[in-house]
């Protein structure tokens, strides 16, 4: 059985200055970061590994950020695992369906380092 990793956030995004900028604001935050390029690359990485929160990106070129989502709530149900999307765009019903599809919140991006510390706060931070 895989155990969580506390103080842990994946990083998922298909375009790496999103992710590189991400990272860097997760860890002046304190976080442990890990990153996949892919939706397909972050369901292969959360074989083995549960972190704590997942910042990712809803729209990606084949497995998308609604289907990596979807796989979190089933495959891992009995791991509470926070999960941020975030996008480009977003009209606020596409955000609802977001946010039905599983993600805990949304960002807009450009992110920027106060959104990230509002959503992930100091790391081991846990979430209702």
């Amino acid at each position: 059985m895989k155990t969580k990793s506390d103080g842990l956030v994946l990083v998922v995004d298909d375009i790496a200055e999103n992710r590189a900028l991400a990272t860097a604001f997760l860890r002046k935050l304190g976080w442990n970061v890990l990153e996949a390029a892919s939706g397909l690359a972050a369901v292969e990485m959360l074989e083995k590994v549960v972190p704590s929160h997942i910042l990712l990106d809803v729209r990606m070129p084949g497995f998308d950020g609604l289907s990596v989502a979807r796989y979190v709530r089933e495959a891992m149900n009995d791991h509470k695992v926070r999960i941020v999307g975030y996008t480009a765009h977003a009209l606020p019903d596409e955000i609802q369906t977001f946010l039905r599809s599983g993600f805990d919140a949304v960002l807009i991006k450009p992110i920027t380092y106060a959104d990230i510390s509002s959503e992930f706060g100091p790391a081991n931070t846990e979430f209702c």
